[in-house]
């Protein structure tokens, strides 16, 4: 997995190089402002891989792709980890190869499309048609008598307004900066994530208006009130907050309407609807899709047979 060779602690409790790389890990995760919680839990999870990684006489710079599928069976059939806690672990192997690219210490990142998939089961009830997902935008409320709760309503429409009308995920907001934004020309560059493509979209005519509302109002307000950090960022916070914030506009769309089960089930609505207007060449780009595979996914005779769709590109049995 990295370059320098793993050690454990010597006789007299020195700290080894393993252990260094650990704490190295940890700060990376830091200064990418992860909660203390989620770094913790992550440390946890990859020492229990180094562990192993000794156990099978295996060097972390030698960690490839196949090593990789190794230690997630090794998980559910001698450790007994569920789909769900495999993946989890699969998500701290993915963030330590990102730290060690960051390192130039790795040149790729094996585990970055891996997940488990079990049997398929329903990812939402019904798929939202277009009208539908315009009002869950018209219908968002922003009035507030308080200054920074006016602040927060029109920056979370704005966040409604790219989730329902452009299919942008939370980490994808995330890492929106202010030069992402071409109102002039009514379109938005996407950044690309460790699991999407960057892609220019076009904003609809709705949103252009609620957009220079928060850049000019609620925007500057926000940005003393996180006093300084990041400053170029079109939404501020880290991504934890990012999620609450998004997890708490969910409950006030879920009030509009019952169909919406989570940004997964809009985002599937939106990619599902364009594909019944564009070509699947055209959708893959505008959803960011690496893989054309990820695409056709969506590609739905009957709402009944709608499966879960977003749980990763490499089904490991």
């Amino acid at each position: 997995m990295g370059a320098k060779p793993k050690q454990r602690t010597d006789m007299e409790g020195h700290t080894t190089a393993g252990d260094q790389n650990i704490t190295d890990f940890g700060q990376y995760l830091s200064e990418n402002r992860y909660s203390g919680t989620t770094i913790r839990v992550h440390l946890l999870r990859i020492r229990r891989l180094s562990g192993w990684l000794e156990e099978q006489g295996i060097r972390e710079s030698g960690m490839t792709y196949p090593q990789i599928l190794r230690y997630t069976k090794y998980l559910r059939t001698q450790k007994g980890y569920q789909r769900r806690s495999v993946n989890n672990e699969l998500r701290a192997i993915k963030l330590y190869h990102d730290y060690l690219i960051a390192q130039n210490r790795a040149m790729d990142n094996p585990a970055a499309d891996m997940a488990v998939r079990g049997t398929p089961t329903k990812a939402i009830g019904e798929v939202l048609d277009t009208e539908e997902l315009e009002d869950l935008y018209y219908s968002y409320p922003t009035g507030h008598h308080d200054t920074f709760f006016k602040a927060s309503k029109l920056r979370d429409k704005a966040m409604v307004g790219f989730m329902v009308f452009q299919g942008i995920t939370t980490m994808e907001l995330h890492h929106m900066q202010e030069e992402h934004m071409q109102l002039e020309k009514g379109r938005v560059d996407v950044p690309s994530t460790r699991r999407s493509n960057a892609r220019t979209l076009k904003l609809q005519p709705c949103q252009i208006m609620e957009l220079v509302r928060y850049m000019e109002r609620a925007r500057p307000y926000l940005s003393k009130r996180n006093k300084g950090d990041n400053p170029e960022k079109l939404f501020f916070g880290s991504i934890d907050q990012m999620h609450g914030i998004t997890a708490r506009v969910l409950r006030v769309l879920r009030t509009n309407n019952l169909k919406v089960r989570g940004c997964a089930s809009i985002r599937t609505s939106i990619i599902t609807n364009w594909l019944k207007q564009h070509d699947l060449r055209r959708v893959q780009y505008m959803a960011g899709h690496r893989y054309i595979g990820s695409t056709e996914r969506y590609l739905q005779d009957d709402i009944e047979n709608l499966h879960d769709i977003v749980e990763g590109l490499h089904p490991i049995s």
